[in-house]
């Protein structure tokens, strides 16, 4: 039981590192573009096609194993450190969904969805250090 819940945990952790690469691929595209003349960037702008298309999937594969994850490790539902993780990723989401459905946020759900993504890194890194710092059960 032990080394399935370690396997959810770095399955998850492996997709929070790929849906944090997308962001991370455009931010170094924007910066370094002009400024480094021989780096393949044709076959980076493909990878950041690649991270594009694969991050809605991912990010969905991630509250699964998120959740299932943390039922397993407390053996049932309590509000513990990796659940903080999991609100994070949840609150990504929800911003996602607000971003595509909801007129009045169109334009400005991006920079939420990148700040929760500082977040929700900051809560994993509480996560590993002291995963029960906090322990209240709940079912």
């Amino acid at each position: 039981m032990n080394a399935w819940i370690e396997t959810l945990g770095s399955i998850s952790l492996a997709l929070l590192f790929i849906n944090t690469s997308l962001f991370l691929t455009r931010w170094f595209y924007r910066k370094f573009n002009k400024r480094l003349e021989r780096f393949p960037w044709e076959g980076f702008k493909k990878l950041m096609v690649i991270l594009a298309t694969v991050h809605p999937w991912t990010g969905a594969i991630l509250l699964l194993t998120a959740l299932y994850h943390g039922y397993l490790a407390t053996g049932g539902f309590g509000l513990y450190s990796g659940s903080l993780v999991f609100i994070g990723v949840f609150a990504q989401f929800i911003v996602y969904l607000l971003g595509k459905y909801v007129a009045s946020m169109k334009k400005k759900w991006r920079p939420i969805h990148k700040g929760l993504m500082i977040v929700t890194w900051a809560l994993f890194l509480f996560h590993i250090l002291a995963p029960y710092s906090i322990w209240i059960p709940i079912l």
